[in-house]
């Protein structure tokens, strides 16, 4: 069982996509989740926040992973896919859910990654610049935000996430560098 399980850690994820659908193996479907759950929550709570609803819309994913995957042509990358439904999902509850999200605990699009003595000075400053930095991220719109995370915080590769986000490559370049922009003049006025 053991074995199984360390086997399928290691097949691709075309395979255990055919395992999952073909054989209906559970083990291959729980494999994908385990391989992906911890970006997609990752980029949702980078977008949300973390919180309960952050962590619904992750549920909610792997549900819509669940009832896509049937479509799945696997002319992509499986991580484009996954990341798409991500996307369109977040999307989704930020449109229905705006006013509740203001009061969300900010998201983490930075981790606050300090040195390993709590309270030391650097810490503290390295603490305090990822909070100005997080603020600063929730003003982008929700589409700079996915592009910027996406390619700055992940390391999605342009083309990727052109494909993700169904949008030009000159396009998620623009809003890279349009949010980049943003990001700037708001960190400039609040230093």
């Amino acid at each position: 069982m053991v074995k199984e399980d360390r086997t399928l850690a290691n097949l691709d994820d075309n395979t255990l996509v055919g395992l999952a659908l073909l054989e209906k193996n559970q083990k291959a479907w729980t494999a994908l989740i385990t391989r992906y759950y911890g970006k997609v929550a990752s980029t949702v709570y980078r977008i949300i926040g973390k919180s309960a609803e952050a962590e619904d819309v992750v549920q909610e994913v792997f549900t819509e992973m669940a009832k896509a995957i049937k479509i799945y042509k696997r002319d992509s990358l499986f991580s484009t896919f996954l990341y798409r439904i991500a996307v369109n999902t977040t999307y989704k509850y930020i449109q229905k859910n705006m006013n509740r999200i203001e009061t969300a605990e900010e998201p983490e699009f930075f981790l606050q990654i300090g040195d390993k003595s709590s309270g030391s000075e650097a810490s503290m400053i390295k603490q305090e610049k990822a909070q100005i930095v997080n603020s600063a991220m929730k003003k982008l719109s929700p589409e700079k935000r996915f592009a910027l995370t996406l390619y700055e915080v992940e390391g999605v590769p342009l083309k990727e996430i052109s494909e993700i986000l169904k949008q030009p490559l000159q396009t998620v370049w623009s809003r890279i560098n349009q949010a980049k922009k943003e990001l700037y003049e708001i960190l400039s006025l609040s230093m």
